[in-house]
């Protein structure tokens, strides 16, 4: 689902970006097991990447890396100011989320 798209940020590409991100246990990436499951991009540069992991129960360690290399990648991307990356379905998501949210941006993952 995409909502509020903006005219300079390129969907298909922040789309690739998220999705190619792997995971770092099977070294699958998140478009291949299909766990992207919303992308939002606002008025103001501002994207929203929703996805849920290939199990409930993945370690946090690895959960933190995999969003924060999302946020990377696609605040790379020109015309993106912000990205907010939220995982889903995980029995602590919302710590999880706020970790990758609140760290600094551009940070880079030790697995990669």
């Amino acid at each position: 689902m995409t909502a509020g798209i903006k005219k300079d940020i390129d969907l298909e590409q922040v789309r690739i970006a998220a999705a190619g991100v792997p995971d770092p246990e099977i070294r699958l990436t998140l478009g291949e097991l299909d766990l992207i499951d919303e992308v939002l991009v606002g008025d103001e540069g501002e994207v929203t990447i929703r996805y849920h992991l290939t199990s409930p129960l993945c370690p946090s360690p690895f959960a933190v890396q995999i969003g924060r290399e999302v946020r990377r990648r696609v605040e790379a991307l020109e015309g993106v100011s912000r990205c907010r990356v939220d995982i889903r379905d995980h029995f602590i998501a919302a710590d999880i989320s706020a970790q990758v949210n609140d760290s600094p941006p551009g940070t880079e993952p030790s697995w990669l």
